[in-house]
């Protein structure tokens, strides 16, 4: 499980900043909504962060997108840092500086004693090649570094690292020195030859962490197809979610190949509709419902940028409802950035679990929980319209606009 992620120096985001899915402890806040690791640490399951258009809300989206393509990137592949190409503050003539991000996992519990282990990878990076790589290990408050990477002289012709392991790493260790490129992960190195330590958070990146796609494009069809013909109960189970949203016309889906088709049923007749010839909400929805049929069988973060998009305010409420009742076996958690305040509903998510996107006076990113403002059980049924009339900031800032035809007024 995703527990934080920390970003400098990638896109809009300028100095270090932290989204959280620890739950804080408040038990005016429903213990539904969060999933207990140990008595100690408890973590949020649905998370969302609003704000404005142009706000930087997708940034740490991207960052997730960027690190997992860089980790599972081929080894073949000669630069997979060319992904970190064209951000907003990293790389720049007057910030300088290479990428920063960090993300800690929950990777389960101590055996002996109980509490949790929280694994904490770092990748330090710009395009061209990589400065710092790092996993250390948290049981409780105690720290262990399991390895160390950094850059010893970035404007050598040759460039070299200096690596240090913990005493209790297990995997390849200096065999591998020298065989990892500038710009390739040790990490993704070291866990495809199977080390014990590195392999659940390599797995955490290719098996658990699940980007969607907005689910109106061929491939995104092909990927709905394909898990509708792996797991032939969740035509039923799609069928069901969507009359939960009141699209009830939707009998039964069939394939041609790797087209889906919808059979419509009214009072009078049947008839059939290719997937890409239907409305881009439906498609939008099937694409979000298959995806949380997955994270309902097997440990997953589904994260879904532009949450609300093509989708009624109330289909939002019911798809985080519908996301939070059904994942109680496996843990799985949901990311959803947005721009609708519906998100900010009494009931829908926890306090801890929203948080805010605006752009200070720099024009940099800068996130903020919801939590961190006072609570009031009075108010709580308006935390929406104490957004909308500007409590919290991450408001769009309008202005009069007007456009002249310039060939008319010449003429």
């Amino acid at each position: 499980m995703l527990l934080d992620m920390t970003i400098s120096n990638f896109r809009s985001v300028q100095n270090p900043q932290t989204i959280s899915y620890e739950a804080v402890k408040d038990n005016r806040l429903s213990a539904s909504k969060i999933v207990e690791v140990t008595e100690k640490l408890k973590v949020i399951k649905t998370l969302a962060i609003i704000g404005p258009n142009g706000a930087g809300k997708s940034t740490f989206v991207r960052a997730l997108e960027a690190l997992k393509a860089i980790i599972l990137a081929d080894a073949e592949m000669e630069n997979p840092l060319q992904l970190l190409a064209g951000t907003a503050f990293a790389y720049s003539e007057v910030k300088g500086g290479p990428a920063d991000m960090t993300v800690e996992l929950v990777l389960g519990t101590d055996e002996v004693t109980g509490q949790a282990l929280v694994g904490k990878y770092t990748l330090v990076a710009d395009r061209e090649k990589i400065y710092e790589e790092s996993f250390h290990l948290f049981v409780g408050r105690s720290r262990k570094l399991m390895f160390e990477r950094k850059l010893v002289d970035g404007n050598a012709e040759e460039l070299n690292y200096k690596y240090r392991w913990g005493k209790m790493f297990r995997g390849e260790k200096k065999r591998l020195v020298g065989k990892v490129p500038p710009t390739h992960t040790y990490l993704a190195a070291a866990a495809r030859k199977d080390s014990s330590t590195l392999l659940p958070v390599y797995m955490w990146f290719s098996e658990e962490l699940m980007i969607l796609p907005f689910g109106l494009s061929t491939t995104s069809e092909k990927m709905i197809v394909d898990q509708l013909k792996k797991n032939p109960s969740w035509k039923k189970y799609l069928i069901d979610f969507l009359w939960s949203v009141d699209i009830t016309d939707i009998r039964d889906i069939r394939f041609q190949d790797d087209r889906l088709i919808f059979v419509h049923t009214n009072v009078m007749q049947h008839y059939a509709s290719f997937f890409s010839n239907e409305s881009l909400s439906l498609r939008r929805l099937t694409s979000i419902a298959v995806a949380m049929f997955e994270s309902f069988t097997a440990k997953r973060l589904l994260v879904v940028d532009d949450f609300g998009m093509l989708l009624h305010p109330f289909a939002l409420e019911h798809v985080v409802s519908v996301f939070e009742g059904n994942n109680s076996s496996y843990g799985s958690q949901m990311m959803a950035v947005d721009c609708n305040p519906s998100l900010l509903k009494d009931g829908v998510l926890r306090r801890d679990a929203v948080w805010f996107a605006q752009k200070n006076s720099e024009s940099a990113t800068e996130y903020f929980s919801l939590a961190d403002f006072k609570y009031s059980k009075a108010k709580k049924d308006l935390t929406g319209q104490l957004y909308l009339n500007g409590s919290f900031g991450a408001l769009p800032i309008t202005s009069e606009f007007a456009f002249v035809d310039e060939g008319k007024k010449e003429q």
